[in-house]
């Protein structure tokens, strides 16, 4: 299996879905995991160039899962953007103290997403260079 550049950690299918198509149209191989236990697990064995990764997931949550890939030396260096929505701006302070690299609102995500995941990607390659 090819490593994915980006993991998609949502549990919102319609969601998924729409950032999935998004960032495979600009070109980048997506794999998704719809649980925060998913997508840890997942993190650990793809070593993806960048995890997009949702707050609220049931079972483990965003900051949860944010935690344990920014504790674990195989995903610590992979940049993680946490998707969100506007009325959690303590949600966001929390992920970046968290190690979060970069938030996006899921409201602005037409406009937003492929700049936020191209600084995010960019951030990786400084990391591994």
């Amino acid at each position: 299996m090819t490593t994915p550049d980006i993991l998609l950690i949502e549990d919102s299918p319609s969601q998924a879905l729409q950032f999935r198509l998004m960032l495979e149209q600009a070109g980048y191989r997506v794999e998704v995991a719809v649980t925060g236990l998913e997508g840890w697990r997942a993190a650990s064995v793809l070593k993806p160039r960048m995890i997009l990764l949702d707050i609220d997931l049931p079972g483990l949550d965003g900051f949860q899962v944010l935690s344990r890939l920014k504790r674990d030396r195989a995903t610590k260096g992979v940049p993680v953007v946490m998707l969100t929505h506007r009325d959690q701006i303590n949600s966001v302070q929390r992920a970046l103290e968290l190690g979060a690299d970069d938030y996006l609102y899921k409201d602005d995500a037409a406009s937003a997403l492929l700049p936020v995941v191209e600084q995010a990607m960019a951030l990786a390659q400084h990391a591994h260079s």
